[in-house]
């Protein structure tokens, strides 16, 4: 049974409290984007526990449900259970009738609650946030990998995301928190059977079709590992994937954006209506299908953090002053797609025609390892053995110094080294190839990202590269503002570097994490990095 924590619900509620005090004493209702933010939103997600995840899971996984199959007594006793939790949430019925079920072809129901918008100008819009409830009973050689004629308890499918969305549920009702925009919470039955709950729903909705906005679709989430969280369908909306990401992420935790989008799951039932439709998934594993598909083997602590998550961008969704524009295309962008659209550029070519070694110590050095035969440093004299003890002036205080100051520098370069043999330092000026490298990132645009770039080159060495900016990261505003694309960017970026601007700070996407990333345009001091190039 689903038991409620009494001092955490008490714990709740104290914190509620709180945050009703600063509501009335700042005169304004709650939303994602107000100056509350952090009040309600903490209190919400800190109600997602792993106690109460796990209580749900355990229900809904059990052996007396037979494994959940739309139509049988263990499906049906899976909807009696998320029919209690939506009749105590108190929220509105949205099935056939103004009940909480939808019945359709005959044995089947879908289960359907509003939480009513706020705004009176998006009350009337809907974000529908779904999961299937149901499983593959014992299994059938259409339907399972084996053994079957075992109960299949789909822990994970799709246990994992009914608890999940039932948590989220549990969240924003136990809040001042109020949606700007209604959310519809839909729990799918006969997913397994061909999606036949989600396609019933938009063949005969219960809210106005033309009124959804986007669809969110949660399943299997139980088993997060190495803190991957897949997102799929971040296509099928312009500019869905920067809602998609957040500041608030666990740590560990990454999302893959990735392009494969097909019919697998209730998100596609919308996307064929012509609604941005997303899904959330763990991944696969090999359990998927099989009767060993039990709550011992799920994440607990990975769903309260996808939950956390989950809960965070709904709202964000729900608050949005407008939602992404439809994408019919992105039916057809596949992975092979994305990893042409998304090539990186090859690396640059060296500036200098030697290697080196960088010797710690008191003082510091380089060592020169190879001069390549030809190149301009076989022409300044450089010698294998040489040692580098400062660069135009500049002692060496750390193997970054070097490269740094071959790549902004204009040519040629300083170079003040010690010659075995040789009685005094000697100097040598050192021609460079190629032109300087001041700030060390090559970008792309996204067509469906607009106001943002990614990263398709970071230079070793250079500014970017030692500010930990990645290949592939994503900037989405400059100096705290945003920009207008590519060349926008190319030219603030460009005049502040013609201003010797010390510090550029780049608001970065990695991964689904946004952060800001302060970039030093100073020459580096001693940092620590690999000794070698």
């Amino acid at each position: 049974m689903y038991r409620q924590q009494p001092r955490q619900k008490i714990g709740l509620l104290l914190q509620g409290l709180v945050a009703v005090v600063w509501t009335v004493w700042w005169g304004a209702g709650l939303q994602c984007s107000a100056a509350g933010e952090n009040l309600w939103l903490d209190v919400a997600r800190s109600s997602i526990t792993n106690v109460e995840l796990k209580d749900h899971v355990s229900v809904l996984a059990d052996d007396t449900l037979e494994g959940r199959e739309a139509g049988t007594r263990g499906g049906r006793a899976a909807a009696k259970y998320v029919l209690r939790r939506l009749e105590d949430a108190q929220l509105r019925p949205a099935g056939s009738g103004g009940r909480f079920v939808q019945p359709f072809h005959g044995n089947f129901q879908n289960l359907l609650a509003v939480l009513e918008g706020s705004d009176p100008e998006l009350r009337d819009e809907y974000v529908v946030v779904g999961a299937h409830y149901d499983h593959v009973g014992y299994g059938t050689r259409r339907n399972s990998y084996g053994p079957i004629g075992f109960i299949h308890n789909g822990a994970d499918d799709n246990a994992s995301g009914v608890a999940t969305l039932l948590e989220m549920i549990d969240a924003l009702t136990h809040t001042i928190y109020r949606p700007r925009r209604s959310i519809l919470f839909a729990f799918w039955d006969a997913e397994e059977k061909g999606l036949l709950g989600s396609q019933h729903w938009v063949r005969q909705p219960t809210v106005p079709l033309e009124a959804v906005r986007i669809a969110l679709n949660i399943d299997m989430v139980g088993r997060l590992r190495k803190g991957r969280v897949e997102v799929g369908g971040a296509r099928s909306g312009v500019g869905l994937r920067r809602w998609m990401s957040s500041p608030r992420l666990a740590e560990g935790m990454w999302l893959d954006f990735h392009w494969e989008y097909k019919d697998n799951s209730d998100h596609w039932s919308f996307f064929e209506a012509g609604i941005p439709s997303l899904y959330v998934h763990t991944g696969l594993h090999e359990d998927y299908h099989r009767p060993s598909d039990d709550i011992e083997k799920l994440n607990i602590e990975g769903m309260r953090q996808v939950g956390r998550y989950l809960l965070e961008q709904l709202c964000e969704l729900a608050d949005a002053d407008q939602l992404p524009a439809f994408r019919r295309s992105a039916r057809l962008e596949t992975p092979q797609t994305q990893r042409r659209e998304e090539k990186p550029l090859p690396p640059l070519a060296p500036r200098v025609g030697f290697t080196w070694q960088y010797l710690a110590g008191h003082p510091a050095r380089v060592l020169v390892k190879t001069v390549r035969h030809g190149t301009t440093a076989a022409q300044a004299g450089l010698r294998v053995g040489d040692q580098i003890v400062a660069v135009n002036g500049l002692p060496i205080t750390s193997d970054t110094l070097l490269p740094a100051v071959l790549l902004r520098s204009d040519s040629p370069i300083t170079l003040q080294l010690n010659r075995l043999g040789a009685d005094e330092p000697l100097s040598v000026a050192l021609p460079l190839t190629g032109s300087p490298v001041r700030l060390g990132l090559s970008w792309r645009e996204d067509a469906i990202e607009p106001g943002s770039v990614y990263i398709t080159r970071v230079v070793p060495y250079s500014p970017a590269a030692r500010a930990g900016i990645q290949l592939f990261d994503r900037i989405d505003a400059l100096n705290g503002e945003s920009f207008q694309g590519q060349d926008d960017l190319l030219a603030r970026v460009g005049a502040l570097l013609a201003d010797d601007a010390p510090t550029i700070r780049f608001e970065i996407e990695s991964r689904g994490k946004i952060h800001e990333v302060a970039v030093s345009m100073q020459l580096p001091s001693a940092e620590p990095g690999d000794p070698t190039l």
